[in-house]
């Protein structure tokens, strides 16, 4: 177990390294999240996002997108100069570099949220104060079973010409019922104060369950193919 966790923590210290040194992946995805939201803004017209329900898919949106290009270009990075397959000759487990794709993602996914969220808020006149932590906790159950989903169809697609089309394709019908419940959830929360503890946060956990054993159990053949 000791090994195991090591792997991953090396893994994925190497991946944010190398995001760190050259900066391209995350500055991409939050220019592309802004420009989705500013120009959802202007076509929209102010205050348009004040309602949980508004605001949250508006931010979904940019979190969708956003998410497609780091999942992309996090895989991207092992299929240069074949890293991938020497990191598939080493005495690594596969699921370990499941598991470090994962966190990467998740990092980055994070970092996106943390500065376009505040930009939605600022453009859209939605009211966060109510309930930050209900909405951090929703958006955090739901992109990690979006970033699973994500890191397994990115390995799947990172080898074809079309990746970044084709992944989205992918990507975005699969999610879509975790999109749903927590925009659903976070509306409940910001509009009629329901509680977060209900059924709405079992499913968004069910989902998570669901997506990353799939992902964990399928990421190997995927490698391997």
């Amino acid at each position: 177990m000791n090994r195991a966790i090591r792997h991953i923590a090396l893994l994925t210290l190497k991946d944010l390294r190398i995001e760190a040194r050259g900066r391209q992946t995350i500055g991409l995805v939050v220019v592309l999240a802004i420009l989705i939201v500013v120009v959802l803004a202007l076509g929209l017209g102010p205050g348009s996002g004040s309602s949980g329900l508004s605001a949250t898919a508006i931010l979904w949106v940019a979190y969708l997108f956003g998410g497609v290009l780091i999942f992309e270009k996090t895989m991207a990075v092992e299929r240069y100069d074949d890293a991938l397959a020497g990191l598939l000759l080493a005495p690594i487990d596969r699921g370990s570099i499941f598991a470090a794709k994962l966190l990467a993602n998740l990092v980055l996914m994070f970092t996106l949220a943390l500065v376009v969220t505040p930009v939605g808020i600022m453009f859209f006149q939605f009211d966060l104060s109510v309930a930050p932590g209900g909405f951090a906790l929703v958006m955090a159950i739901s992109m990690i079973g979006y970033a699973a989903i994500g890191t397994l169809f990115a390995a799947l697609t990172s080898s074809t010409r079309l990746a970044g089309g084709l992944l989205a394709m992918l990507v975005f019908p699969v999610t879509l019922p975790v999109v749903l419940v927590s925009t659903r959830v976070l509306a409940n929360l910001f509009e009629h104060n329901v509680s977060i503890g209900g059924s709405g946060l079992a499913i968004l956990i069910a989902f998570d369950v669901m997506f990353l054993t799939a992902s964990w159990l399928v990421f190997e053949i995927v490698l391997e193919a």
